[in-house]
Formats: structure tokens, C-alpha cells, sequence
């Protein structure tokens, strides 16, 4: 039988994950247009807390399990990968030591590729997130128990442990938004937080996209929150698949079911791509093969 038709039967083989069973078919598609196969016309971006992480009423109390890290930094040995976090890419960092990899921060408003290069994506009044932060500083004892995060560009106040102080949450934020016309509100899972305005993880992953050959690559992004529908709306715009972690409306067009479904689906994930690098040995020559990654 010849290679050609080895590979293009992988076609038709199934996995044992739904969302990759729809992944594939669309990268072998890239693949097929690709004149050389020496790497995989594939782009993932993954959201943080609530898909990597399990949520923590202390944000600096959360963490990615070794075994996630250790998938992830297999994964980026075989395709371009972005995590793509409302934290900034400080918080991020410190999450995911020992490892560099490329981090959109701030909902889009920075990015630091994984060759240490780093610049902002969104206009920054410094000016008004300095008097933020003061005032911020000089207030936050007064609303207790609301928690109140201070990041690098922007101000979050948590109340996960206490929902029943959303209102005062939004309060706060309001009496903000009229004194700062620089910043708007981004709303979370049991959190409100003051951002640089027009900032969203769509148009952070749509900039990252358009400094790429764009059509070459079948993009991936995985998240759980409100935030990230921005960045489902980009991916689906783009032709590729929207991961939507746990319950809820959602532009995406596929479903995990929670952080440990996640591990999963990024433990075949790399199975397969293990398995790609093995079959495409000696046959980058085959300018009609078809690859099809199976576990």
C-alpha cells in the first residue's frame, strides 16, 4: 500500500473525544493545502482560571496542575500556542513556572511571546489607572468582604465568597465609570473589573491571527467565562473551533465538561500529535497525503 494511502486512511479513523473527532478532519484540511509538512497548521489558545485552573476565592491562591503544565509544554513543541488570560501576564507567569510561553495578558491589553518580546496591544491612560489605583487603595478597607484585586492595568473586586454583595460590587464599579472615561467594565464569574477601554481576548487573538498567514492555520481556543465569548466569536469568525468549559449560553460550538475535562482533552490532544510526528517521518514529500492524528 502505498504512504499516500496509508496516511489518507487515518482519515476515516475515529478518536475517543467528540471535539476532536471535529478537530481533525479541518487541520487535515490545512495540512493537505500545505506544501511542506514540517509542522502542524494548527494554532491553540487556552483561557486560564476556570480552564486551566480551578477558580480560587484568592486568585493568587490558584494553580495549574503539574500535569496540565506538563501537556502544555509538550504540546508548544509541535504547534503555536498562546494562553490567553484576564490575569496579567506578571500573575500568569508565576502560574505556569518554570516554563516561557506566549501570553496575551490582561484581557488583550498586553503581549509577551515566549522570546521574552513584549509590547501593548491597547492604549493605556496612565494617568486615569493611577488615580484608579489610589483611589482604590484609600477605599477598598470600606468594602469588605468584597475582595479587591489590584493588577497591573486594571482594578477587579472578587465576591465569589459572597455573592450576596454583588450589587455593592456594581455600585462600586458605576460610581468608577463615570469619573474615568478611559476604562469600562468587564464582567466575570463573581467578578467585576475596571479595564482599558475597547480591550477583549477577541480582538487580542484576531491581532495574533493577522500577523499570521492566517488561512494556513486551523485555530483552537479554549474558555470558560463571559470574557472569553469574545475570543469565540474571532474563532468561529476565522473558520476554527470555540471550546466553551461548563454549563451556560455560549457562541462556542463545542462543550468540555470542567478543568479536569480540559486535562483530559489536552492528554489526547497530545497523544495524537505524538502519533502525527511519527507518521509524517519520512513523508513530507507526499504532496497528497492527508493526515489523520488518532489515539
Amino acid at each position: 500500500m502505498h504512504q499516500e494511502t496509508v496516511i489518507y486512511y487515518t482519515l476515516t479513523m475515529k478518536t475517543t473525544n467528540a471535539v476532536l473527532d471535529s478537530i481533525y478532519p479541518e487541520i487535515a484540511k490545512k495540512l493537505d493545502r500545505r506544501a511542506k509538512y514540517n509542522s502542524l497548521p494548527c494554532i491553540l489558545f487556552l483561557d486560564i482560571d476556570g480552564t486551566l485552573s480551578e477558580f480560587h476565592p484568592d486568585p493568587e491562591q490558584s494553580f495549574i496542575p503539574s500535569s496540565t503544565l506538563n501537556n502544555i509544554a509538550q504540546i508548544q513543541q509541535f504547534l503555536p500556542l498562546y494562553l490567553v488570560t484576564g490575569r496579567s501576564i506578571e500573575q500568569a507567569q508565576r502560574l505556569i513556572q518554570p516554563y516561557r510561553w506566549n501570553i496575551i495578558g490582561s484581557h488583550g491589553v498586553e503581549l509577551l511571546q515566549q522570546d521574552g518580546i513584549g509590547r501593548k496591544l491597547f492604549y493605556i491612560n496612565h494617568k486615569e489607572l493611577e488615580q484608579l489605583k489610589s483611589s482604590v487603595l484609600e477605599q477598598q478597607h470600606k468594602w469588605q468582604p468584597i475582595r479587591v484585586e489590584t493588577k497591573t492595568h486594571s482594578v477587579a473586586l472578587h465576591f465569589r465568597e459572597h455573592p450576596e454583595y454583588a450589587d455593592q460590587a456594581k455600585a462600586i464599579i458605576d460610581n468608577y465609570l463615570k469619573q474615568l472615561s478611559s476604562f469600562e467594565l468587564k464582567s466575570g464569574k463573581c467578578v467585576y473589573e475596571l479595564v482599558p477601554h475597547g480591550c477583549n481576548k477577541g480582538a487580542a487573538i484576531q491581532h495574533i491571527l493577522e500577523d499570521l498567514e492566517a488561512e494556513q492555520f486551523y485555530p483552537i481556543f479554549i474558555g470558560d467565562d463571559l470574557t472569553d465569548e469574545a475570543g469565540f466569536h474571532i474563532i468561529n469568525d476565522y473558520g476554527g473551533m470555540s471550546i466553551k468549559v461548563g454549563p451556560g449560553e455560549s457562541a462556542a460550538k463545542a462543550r468540555l465538561d470542567d478543568v479536569a475535562d480540559v486535562g483530559f482533552f489536552l492528554h489526547e490532544f497530545l497523544t495524537s500529535l505524538k502519533a502525527l510526528k511519527q507518521e509524517m517521518k519520512g513523508e513530507k514529500t507526499c504532496p497528497d497525503s492527508l493526515y489523520y492524528p488518532t489515539v
